[in-house]
């Protein structure tokens, strides 16, 4: 699950950085913020095996407040939002979302084998 967790830090971080290249605004680059609280959280993860599990617990909270953010944003303000302002927040939403269902399934899965 950490390298996963990398793995959707990275996107996230790619997101956020293509939204501020090509805008140039700064809001543009919120999903990266969670994405590097990922990277670390994962990478802490495949360092200290001891303590995986509950740092795989921290990022699924970051993950689920990563989808929670842009889907009240969405929810309270899409129809005045940019093109742009609204591919960001719903790609924020779709990964920070699967993410936090892989872990979940994840979860499932090892307390069912232990």
């Amino acid at each position: 699950m950490p390298k996963l967790t990398l793995v959707f830090a990275a996107l996230l971080i790619l997101l956020g950085i293509g939204g501020f290249v090509w805008s140039g605004s700064q809001t543009a680059l919120l999903p990266a913020y969670p994405g590097v609280v990922l990277a670390v959280l994962g990478g802490l993860a495949l360092i200290f095996e001891n303590g995986r599990r509950h740092l795989m617990h921290v990022a699924a909270v970051v993950a689920l407040l990563g989808a929670l953010a842009p889907a009240a944003t969405l929810g309270i303000r899409a129809a005045e939002m940019s093109a742009l302002a609204l591919t960001v927040n719903i790609g924020m939403l779709v990964l920070c979302a699967g993410l936090l269902v892989f872990m979940v399934r994840s979860f499932i899965a090892a307390r069912r084998a232990a």
